[in-house]
């Protein structure tokens, strides 16, 4: 008996409604479609039999029009009159039987007889017989509709006791479970009201604490999978953290960084140069032509040769450089502790491996290979603080390629060229 009990108390209440709604809907599915095939075997009782019941007043019809009986009387004249109304009289007969009403003392039809068979008495008992069958088809189809009716109010009555029946069911295994389930998600509530969620140790020191009270004291397993959710969430905070730190600072098509990391870490080690008296250097890096590979090739094959470029990019860094890319087909390289001298030898190496590297559809390119540009600025050397770098390595790069692109140029030798005496 405890064991029972104890087995219905792990039971979820969830999961019991969720099974008694299955099995109720399964018994109105079943329900429906037996209603469905009585209601189209009613409905085609009910049309034969209005069918027949329209016929035979039809038929009557015909057999009181005036001098009928006359008409009847045997001459080669009315033969084919005759035999149409035996034909339609015949039908009528397969009417009636498929409708499931048997004739109520109809003469046998014999064809050669026939117009006799309807002369003066047998007329008028004819007619009475008729009239009988007329009457017990239109009874016949009220009853068919009659029980039509009833069908459907015996399926609205069913349909509403299966949902009755759930309805209390539900309201049972709600209030049977309330002290185990409602009361104890409450004081769930109470712990991750104190929870700080900028804070990655609060976030697991709440979960250790509502593992310890849950395990102290008997729950519903509704409780139990919560718990384990919770704790199951605290552990992949972490990981996923990560994650979006990644997606945060990468660039979709490239995976280098993207700009606003770039730029956070160049204004830092550019502040770090300053306390430090260091050295920053900064090389910008733009693809040549790159617009006429675009417009040639499709902008799927240029997003394929920004992602090989980058590639070639991220295997010349060291751990510590920052390659990030720029905005459209520009990037930049970030030299931390780096003077002129290693950025234009790591600058000159990388466009050489650029130039060297078969693209696809390279061929096509003006100069028939996929080149860059790259210009190069360094910390105090050429700029006072981070924008200055950045517009004074942009300035060296537009240099580059209004030299013939496919080069380095460092912005120091760009000044020191202006500086000499016309």
């Amino acid at each position: 008996m405890d064991s029972a009990r104890y087995t219905i108390k792990k039971i979820s209440p969830l999961q019991a409604i969720v099974f008694t709604g299955t099995i109720s809907l399964l018994i109105i599915i079943a329900g429906t479609a037996g209603f469905f095939v009585t209601q189209h075997k009613l409905l085609e009782q009910i049309e034969k039999k209005q069918a027949c019941y329209i016929d035979l007043v039809d038929f009557r019809g015909k057999l009181i029009e005036p001098g009928f009986s006359r008409n009847l009387k045997p001459s080669p004249g009315v033969t084919r009159n005759s035999e149409e109304l035996l034909l339609m009289y015949k039908k009528l007969l397969v009417q009636m039987q498929h409708a499931d009403m048997e004739p109520v003392a109809f003469v046998q039809p014999a064809k050669g007889n026939w117009p006799a068979q309807l002369a003066g008495k047998d007329l008028e008992r004819f007619k009475l017989e008729l009239e009988k069958n007329i009457e017990k088809a239109k009874i016949a189809s009220k009853d068919a509709a009659v029980k039509l009716f009833v069908i459907n109010e015996f399926f609205l009555f069913f349909i509403l006791a299966v949902l009755l029946t759930l309805s209390i069911t539900a309201g049972w295994l709600l209030h049977n479970n309330y002290r185990q389930t409602l009361i104890p998600l409450a004081q769930l509530v109470g712990q991750l009201k104190q929870l700080n969620k900028n804070i990655p140790e609060s976030i697991h020191d709440t979960a250790e604490e509502m593992k310890k009270e849950l395990t102290e004291t008997e729950h519903s397993s509704d409780i139990t999978q919560i718990t384990k959710s919770i704790m199951s969430f605290c552990g992949d905070i972490e990981a996923k953290n990560k994650k979006l730190d990644e997606i945060y600072i990468r660039d979709e098509k490239t995976n280098l960084y993207n700009y606003r990391h770039f730029k956070e870490h160049l204004i830092i080690d550019v502040e770090r140069a300053k306390r430090l008296n260091d050295k920053v250097s900064l090389a910008m890096i733009d693809i040549d032509n790159f617009k006429h590979y675009n417009d040639t090739n499709g902008h799927l094959s240029g997003d394929k040769a920004l992602k090989v470029l980058a590639n070639i990019i991220s295997s010349q860094c060291r751990a510590y450089d920052v390659p990030a890319r720029f905005g459209g087909d520009e990037f930049a390289l970030l030299f931390p502790k780096t003077g002129t001298t290693t950025t234009r030898d790591i600058a000159e190496r990388l466009r050489k491996i650029i130039s060297d590297e078969p693209f696809l559809h390279e061929e096509g390119q003006p100069v028939g290979d996929f080149t860059v540009s790259i210009g190069i600025a360094t910390f105090p050397d050429d700029a006072h603080d981070w924008a200055t770098l950045i517009s004074n390595a942009d300035r060296a790069l537009y240099k580059a390629k209004a030299e013939g692109r496919n080069k380095v140029v460092v912005f120091s030798s760009m000044e020191e060229v202006q500086n000499i005496p016309g």
